[in-house]
């Protein structure tokens, strides 16, 4: 009788204790503070669109795929847009190489050579469509848990309903050492930030390019919409503002073609929940 007792009190005090461990992620996401620098540059290029081709349009997405909430069944919404960005845009093929940075005196040593980047994402906002293309070089480079470039935009334009439009106050941030990269321009009044809505774990590094858009006031800091919801455990509620974005491959300055095929990071803390 008393070792079963002793067995009966051995298995309440286990449940009692529970696993009272946390996600050390929740705290990292929430505390997460970017110290990075935005680089503000004017457009100086004239734009042309490009002859036609042979590309088929990319089509609007129809179908609506089911993801994993933790509260209800989501839907999750698509950043494609109608056309052909590269009937709509001249583009070119980044250079490789085209600043060399020295860093030997900073702690690491660090030393290399960084290349040209130009993307081109989709722009979908209250009933305005179309594509952004941005052409961009280094500037410089830094040296701080990793050796990074920093980035100045060159041109960037902006094609929306069927016209072209300047576009004023754009930047690109690398993303630190993990290269969780973003970047913003001010349009109509608003300025716009292409971010991300998942993140891989403990990492804390993107598993794929931007996919999600982050509108404040002209001021750039009055958050009107957080189309991301990066920090939101309702997925049903993550990723409301959807874009597709790609970078121009530099052997050839091909972007690949502009299905939304995002998925949550196979480490986002998130989907365990």
């Amino acid at each position: 009788m008393k070792r079963i007792l002793a067995l009966l009190s051995s298995l309440i005090f286990i449940i009692a204790c529970g696993d009272d461990s946390s996600s050390a992620f929740d705290a990292l996401s929430e505390n997460q503070s970017s110290s990075s620098v935005w680089i503000v540059t004017t457009s100086s290029s004239s734009w042309q669109a490009p002859s036609s081709s042979s590309r088929n349009d990319v089509k609007n997405s129809s179908s609506s795929i089911s993801v994993k909430s933790s509260s209800s069944s989501a839907k999750r919404l698509s950043g494609e847009v109608s056309g052909d960005p590269l009937q709509i845009f001249k583009t070119r093929v980044p250079k490789k190489a085209v600043y060399h940075c020295d860093l030997t005196q900073e702690i690491g040593g660090f030393e290399g050579d960084f290349d040209q980047k130009d993307w081109i994402c989709s722009f979908k906002y209250a009933g305005m469509e179309g594509y952004v293309y941005a052409q961009s070089s280094p500037t410089g480079c830094t040296a701080q848990w990793g050796f990074y470039p920093e980035i100045g935009v060159d041109s960037a334009v902006l094609y929306v309903n069927g016209k072209y439009e300047t576009l004023n106050g754009v930047t690109y941030d690398w993303g630190g050492n993990h290269h969780n990269d973003s970047f913003r321009f001010s349009y109509d009044g608003k300025v716009f930030e292409y971010s991300r809505s998942s993140i891989d774990g403990f990492a804390f590094r993107p598993c794929q390019e931007m996919d999600c858009l982050k509108v404040y006031e002209a001021d750039g800091t009055t958050l009107i919409e957080d189309g991301c919801n990066f920090n939101s455990d309702d997925l049903s509620k993550v990723r409301q503002l959807p874009i597709v974005c790609r970078f121009a491959n530099l052997e050839d300055g091909s972007f690949g073609d502009f299905t939304d095929n995002f998925e949550f990071c196979s480490g986002d803390h998130r989907l365990n929940k």
